[in-house]
Formats: C-alpha cells, sequence, structure tokens
C-alpha cells in the first residue's frame, strides 16, 4: 500500500523532514521533545536563517520552542526575553522583558529574532512567498498568514473532517 501524499492545503506536510533536517544540523539546539518544535513548511528558511544565527552569536544557546502563533512566527530560546501576547481589537500585541525582568537588550541575535518573525507576518506559512506576500488572514478563529493563492487552499484543508486530514 503506498502513502497517501499530502493535501496541498497542509501547511505542515514536511514538518517531520523540517525538524530533523535542522536537528541533523544543529543537534546542541534542539534538546526539547518534539512537540517543542512545529513552524509551517513556509517558515523553514527562516527557522533555518535563526539557528544560524542563535549558533553564531550563542552557540551555548539552545530553543525552547519554536512555533507559529498569531500568524506568526514565535522563536524561543534559552536566555531569550520573557514575553507575552496580548490580543485585542487592535491586534496582537506583544510586550517583552529581558529575563532580569528590565528592558530587552539589544543584541545582534535578538534583533535577527525580532526581524525573522516580522519577516514570517509577510510570508505565506504555506509557499514561503513563492506566489507573493502573504497578509494575516483569520481562517475561523485561527490567525494565519498567506497568500491569495494558498489561502483557498489551506481552508479547503482545514474544511476535511480531522480522520480525512
Amino acid at each position: 500500500m503506498s502513502a497517501r501524499s499530502p493535501h496541498p492545503g497542509n501547511i505542515y506536510a514536511r514538518e517531520l523532514e523540517n525538524v530533523a533536517a535542522l536537528k541533523a544540523a544543529y543537534p546542541h539546539q534542539f534538546p526539547q521533545p518534539s512537540w517543542a518544535y512545529s513552524w509551517p513548511d513556509g517558515w523553514h528558511r527562516l527557522v533555518a536563517q535563526a539557528c544560524a544565527g542563535l549558533a553564531h552569536h550563542r552557540p551555548d544557546a539552545h530553543w525552547l520552542q519554536i512555533k507559529e502563533k498569531f500568524g506568526g512566527l514565535r522563536l524561543y530560546h534559552l536566555g531569550g526575553p520573557l514575553r507575552l501576547d496580548l490580543q485585542s481589537r487592535q491586534g496582537v500585541q506583544c510586550l517583552a522583558a529581558g529575563s532580569d525582568g528590565g528592558p530587552v537588550k539589544r543584541t545582534d541575535l535578538n534583533e535577527l529574532i525580532a526581524a525573522l518573525e516580522a519577516t514570517s507576518r509577510e510570508t505565506c506559512a504555506r509557499c514561503g512567498g513563492l506566489h507573493g506576500a502573504g497578509r494575516l488572514v483569520n481562517f475561523t478563529g485561527w490567525w494565519l498568514t498567506a497568500c491569495e493563492i494558498c489561502e483557498p487552499l489551506i481552508n479547503t484543508y482545514r474544511a476535511l473532517p480531522p480522520e480525512a486530514r
């Protein structure tokens, strides 16, 4: 029996391969259980850039969690800022404090991570920008960045019953 091809709207179709590739390249950066690392396929190059940045700026640090949250990429590393996300009518506000409770220190790594997270909010989570810029889309309560081409594919996938995904 052959394996079924992933649905074209599944933004996590290559999740296991993507995590495995970065674990192989940066084994010390991924000590947490696999469930702590889950990002959409279209953002894989952004996560790879973050791993290279972490290796360069903080070779002793590792990722605590990598995920999609409120339509954007979230990268949490050991020694990184403490963060609180608040959702309001004006959108999502991200508050951050240094690990000592004071202001977040301006470091090359913190600036790289902030830039990559900002880029994710303009990069389609499915195609990575192959079809054009992404925009924040509300998929019935789940916010995600998607381009005009990928948005209907993601909607179709989300409409499938869980057992058909």
